[in-house]
């Protein structure tokens, strides 16, 4: 069994490795893979008047007790900023079985410093990778390897959802490649292959009504995978109303279009298949709970019962190497432009 320690009870600690842990000990509780009492640590966070009683407060990773480094799992929720400081003090502490959310760090040189404390502490890093536990992947991979429709030629994925406000909430800086576009890189290096090379790259500014916000609009990057010979193309959008999570493979003869779960209510996964002349030929529906399932793959593993899971450090290093040169070809900066300013004007 293993304990939980979330260090960072922010939107990703509260709103979402919490009640997956909560999902995933009710749901796999015959296999006695996790401790209820979960561990929180932040220090702008205190216990409520009425306290969960199977959650632990600590205001600082000096004041956890119970918690032995050998049996526990810390979840690093901070933002990706704090990535690098957080990892260092988790492992000054001794822990070493590591889950740290998306992205794993934001530019090349924080992604060596994190390699250099990965080795010098011996640590076991894993990185949250939602869409490559998903029933809807696994079902695309093996239709890959299978070769039903042939070799794949083009993978295009897509992730949209609506963030004006919370972007304009922000105060740090960030850009459009640092929310949802690294699950689709993890994506596609998954299906595709990690040997990528990044071709294009673009992004856009977010403009609302109080300002714009440079490169947050949305962004798209396009790969050449020159293992597999596969080209993909990633396209997120945060300033638009609909929300969409799909991925399109495209075979010499057929098309295959996945739609991921939209909302943490929801839990189905689509599957379309269509042939050279667009017909659909096609159609599956399967239960797809990604997070949940991410959860119960890594715990399992950190309890000696299974293989090590892909997303790893090494293979996110792909993902964030492919993202930081995508930056780069984008010549990105990061100065907010005031409307009221008469910048435009």
């Amino acid at each position: 069994m293993q304990q939980s320690l979330i260090v960072g009870f922010g939107r990703a600690g509260q709103g979402l490795h919490l009640p997956c842990l909560r999902k995933a000990c009710t749901h796999y509780s015959d296999l006695d893979l996790f401790d209820p009492l979960i561990g929180v640590v932040d220090p702008h966070v205190s216990a409520p008047p009425q306290s969960d009683q199977q959650i632990q407060w600590f205001p600082h990773l000096d004041h956890v007790q119970d918690f032995d480094p050998s049996t526990t799992v810390v979840h690093i929720c901070t933002p990706p900023d704090l990535h690098e400081s957080t990892l260092q003090a988790v492992a000054e502490h001794g822990y070493k079985k590591i889950i740290m959310e998306k992205p794993l760090t934001t530019t090349m040189d924080k992604l060596e410093h994190i390699r250099f404390m990965n080795g010098q502490h011996d640590l076991d890093l894993l990185v949250i990778a939602n869409w490559l536990s998903s029933t809807l992947t696994s079902y695309l991979l093996d239709m890959i390897r299978s070769g039903i429709y042939g070799a794949p030629i083009h993978i295009a994925a897509e992730q949209n959802k609506a963030r004006l406000a919370k972007s304009l909430r922000e105060t740090k800086q960030s850009s459009a490649f640092d929310i949802e576009i690294p699950h689709l890189v993890a994506l596609a290096l998954y299906l595709g292959g990690t040997d990528a090379e990044v071709l294009t790259a673009d992004a856009q500014p977010m403009i609302t009504p109080e300002r714009t916000i440079p490169h947050m609009g949305h962004a798209r990057m396009t790969l050449l995978h020159h293992d597999t010979g596969i080209t993909s193309e990633l396209y997120s959008n945060l300033a638009t109303p609909i929300r969409k999570r799909v991925v399109r493979i495209t075979f010499k003869h057929h098309t295959v279009v996945g739609y991921f779960p939209c909302a943490q209510d929801d839990s189905y996964s689509w599957v379309k298949v269509y042939d050279s002349n667009g017909w659909l030929i096609d159609t599956q529906v399967f239960y797809d709970d990604p997070l949940s399932a991410v959860f119960f793959e890594f715990y399992h593993y950190y309890d000696g019962q299974s293989r090590k899971p892909i997303s790893d450090l090494a293979f996110n290093s792909h993902v964030v190497t492919s993202i930081c040169r995508a930056k780069a070809l984008c010549g990105l900066n990061f100065t907010e432009v005031h409307l009221e300013e008469g910048v435009f004007s």
